[in-house]
């Protein structure tokens, strides 16, 4: 069978090339490659390169994460899985497949005397002579001689496994610095096991869509993170995630940056006084260019306060009433998204006008959903005249509510806990009228500046 590039299928190929878009899917900062957006891959294509100098276009990553259906699969030329296998700490494609069929053969290759058949000549021995006897104390004696020969061979081989994985898994990853303002250059210090890195390939991915690669004589790393917010920033070794560290970015008070859909280059920080206090609701397209924002092409503003509460997670009531961005150029779904920020994991939850429920998504902690595959066109509103937007949580069933009338219900495990900030997203212009955040049981309040 020939692959859509000419190149013969081998299946074996095809289940190294699904292990390794996993990988990527996981340094990209986002698992789920199904419910990724064009952005996503315009995003990766961008990060790629610039990580390893090799131009990967959108629309091969999306051939290559089956976004885009053909008569048959897509296998990429060499020097795309290089660049894959690059991204995710490897020196090429080759290293790549190697580390995995070494990691195979070390859990399932038996030695060859435990397949080994009998004679036909023992078989045809008549039971009730000598030589009968004598057989079949042979192979009792083998057989006892192959249980313990395989106890042994199979207890060497989990030593050998956990001794490798006890390795790998006392590497640490500490944050000197791990909560700052922003803009924030965190120092990263890693901490192996003895007196050097154990052998392998180590990187670091920083939970913004970044990464970098590491060598064994490597202690420190810096990042410059641009955005506020919590980050999760995950220490690999071989591929597989060994250790995380957290970073925050605090705000004083409520900050709005802006970004535009096809610039993962750069954000657009806005300084606007007084944001949300003085009858400020909103940031004007003017206020956006003077930042340097391109307001003829598609952006987005992002209104984050970022700051450590009381008020819990898994039992509160978030209520904001706001108005989406009129009709201009590159607005077409007039969205408008709300993240709560946790200690371990978030709330987030997207609102767009009717028709445009295929970009929805959709999380409460463990639980996600996502517009390509769901359907969430429950979640589709037209807001551009105002509306109101209501989560309310309670011993981790989450509730939200579209103008006052519950459209959603789902009860997730993993809790949040302590609520380390917020941030609520337009495309394009948009207005806040109101907001408010409770803690239900406390009546702890989150200072939001309104």
């Amino acid at each position: 069978m020939i692959t859509e590039n000419g190149q013969p299928e081998k299946a074996e190929s095809f289940a190294f090339l699904d292990i390794g878009c996993r990988r990527v899917s996981e340094s990209y900062g986002k698992p789920d490659w199904d419910t990724w957006t064009n952005g996503d891959f315009v995003s990766l294509s961008h990060i790629l390169f610039r990580q390893t100098h090799v131009r990967i276009s959108p629309n091969t990553l999306k051939r290559i994460f089956g976004k885009i259906k053909t008569d048959a699969r897509y296998y990429p030329q060499r020097a795309t899985r290089d660049a894959l296998a690059v991204y995710i700490g490897y020196s090429d494609w080759e290293h790549f497949v190697n580390t995995q069929k070494w990691t195979a053969r070390q859990v399932e290759q038996l030695p060859d005397v435990l397949v080994r058949e009998e004679s036909p000549l023992l078989l045809s021995t008549p039971t009730n002579s000598p030589a009968h006897s004598s057989q079949q104390e042979t192979k009792q004696t083998r057989r006892l001689l192959l249980l313990i020969g395989s106890s042994v061979l199979l207890a060497i081989i989990l030593l050998l496994v956990y001794s490798q994985s006890a390795s790998s898994e006392s590497s640490q990853l500490v944050c000197r610095n791990p909560v700052g303002e922003n803009p924030h250059s965190a120092v990263f210090q890693l901490k192996y096991p003895g007196s050097a890195a154990p052998s392998g390939t180590y990187s670091i991915l920083f939970g913004d869509g970044k990464r970098e690669r590491l060598t064994s004589h490597d202690s420190l790393a810096t990042h410059y993170y641009e955005r506020p917010g919590r980050y999760f920033a995950i220490l690999q070794h071989d591929g597989a995630n060994i250790d995380t560290s957290t970073v925050y970015l605090r705000t004083k008070g409520w900050t709005v940056t802006a970004n535009m859909m096809h610039d993962t280059s750069r954000v657009y920080p806005i300084d606007v006084a007084r944001l949300f206090t003085g009858g400020r609701r909103s940031v004007s397209a003017l206020e956006a260019a003077h930042a340097g924002v391109d307001t003829n092409r598609t952006f987005f503003m992002e209104f984050i306060n970022s700051h450590p509460t009381q008020v819990d997670g898994d039992n509160f009531e978030l209520t904001t009433h706001l108005k989406t961005s009129p009709d201009r150029a590159g607005v077409r779904c007039s969205q408008v998204g709300i993240t709560v920020w946790g200690e371990s994991s978030q709330h987030m939850f997207e609102v767009m006008r009717p028709g445009c429920a295929h970009w929805i998504l959709l999380q409460n902690s463990d639980v996600q959903k996502s517009g390509q595959r769901d359907d969430l066109s429950f979640m589709g509103a037209d807001l551009r005249q105002g509306g109101t937007l209501m989560l309310r949580v309670i011993d981790r069933q989450a509730t939200i509510f579209i103008n006052n009338r519950p459209v959603y219900r789902t009860h997730y495990k993993k809790p949040l806990h302590q609520i380390y900030g917020i941030k609520i997203r337009f495309a394009g212009v948009g207005t806040v009228d109101s907001f408010s955040l409770k803690d239900l049981k406390t009546g702890a309040l989150f200072n939001e500046g309104f």
